[in-house]
């Protein structure tokens, strides 16, 4: 496994863990503490109980527990043996989903300033990862990019 993936691999767990947690504290209602600053600009008990921490009934800290687990799958999905020979395939898949997440966390991070009013440190963390994660899938995407049109071009 390259070192790019091991990195999204550790950043997928941390970014899982801290989503597990936000939705627990969701549900639980006050029985979990919201570990983080509640006054001022850094609010992240605002920020996670306002209007936009729900996608309908769903809460967004849910969301990106099953994009975390998404992108945990295919950052491993290369090392299934069934897997192996269309990698290439998965890399591009692992861009396009990450760079969902990039569009998403825009979308949060407008709603953080401008809807909600404060900013969530957990939130600004997820953000921080989820971003980091299209970085390395931008860049494995352009090594085996690169490999493909390497392999065209050297004589047969």
């Amino acid at each position: 496994m390259s070192g790019a993936r091991l990195g999204a691999g550790a950043f997928a767990l941390v970014g899982l863990g801290i989503s597990i947690y936000l939705t627990v504290v969701h549900y639980a209602q006050g029985q979990v503490a919201l570990l983080c600053a509640t006054g001022g600009a850094i609010n992240c008990e605002q920020v996670t109980t306002s209007p936009e921490s729900n996608v309908g009934p769903i809460p967004v800290a849910l969301l990106g527990v099953v994009w975390f687990l998404v992108t945990l799958a295919l950052v491993a999905g290369p090392q299934l043996p069934l897997a192996r020979a269309g990698s290439a395939g998965w890399k591009s898949l692992w861009l396009v989903w990450s760079g969902i997440g990039v569009l998403v966390v825009f979308y949060l991070i407008y709603s953080e300033l401008f809807l909600i009013g404060s900013i969530c440190l957990w939130c600004t963390a997820i953000h921080v990862l989820v971003i980091g994660l299209f970085l390395l899938a931008l860049n494995e995407w352009i090594e085996a990019a690169s490999d493909v049109s390497t392999a065209d071009t050297e004589p047969g």
